[in-house]
């Protein structure tokens, strides 16, 4: 059987029989877009997708603590204000306040200060600017991993 686990909640799913991806369904203009094995295919409902490939879809995505924040799916430590992805660094960003001026960056980081490399999260969009740094990664095991 194939089961359709979303990714994006009612834009995008990946498809998966046995745990191995086949496929992905794609939510589009006119419809919803079909990838199995190298084939595409378009449907008008959900239902019709479901009726033809057998698929069952998963009902939303996996609950993360709520007192987690997230800016584009990096974690942040506090409140969260004016999230944005910012192009020019291609970076999560965020400020703690609606009037700040201070920018921080979303997420786990390796930054090399000196001759060390530190693993920090939510440092200041300045340090970013001024220090070589890895990053963003979604957990400190995997800064820690590109700091070696």
């Amino acid at each position: 059987m194939l089961v359709a686990k979303p990714v994006i909640e009612n834009e995008f799913w990946i498809v998966q029989q046995d745990n191995h991806k086949v496929g992905n369904v794609e939510a589009c203009d006119d419809g919803y877009q079909v990838r199995i094995n190298n084939q595409i295919a378009q449907y008008k409902t959900i239902s019709m997708v479901e009726d033809r490939f057998k698929i069952k879809f998963e009902s939303s995505l996996p609950k993360i603590k709520e007192n987690i924040s997230l800016v584009h799916g990096y974690p942040a430590q506090g409140r969260v204000h004016n999230p944005v992805w910012d192009v020019r660094h291609r970076l999560p960003i965020y400020t703690k306040t609606t009037k700040s001026k201070s920018w921080f960056a979303a997420g786990w980081y390796s930054v090399k200060k000196g001759r060390a490399w530190k693993t920090v999260q939510d440092p200041k969009l300045i340090v970013l600017e001024r220090y070589p740094y890895r990053g963003p990664f979604y957990t400190k095991d995997l800064a820690d991993d590109q700091s070696i």
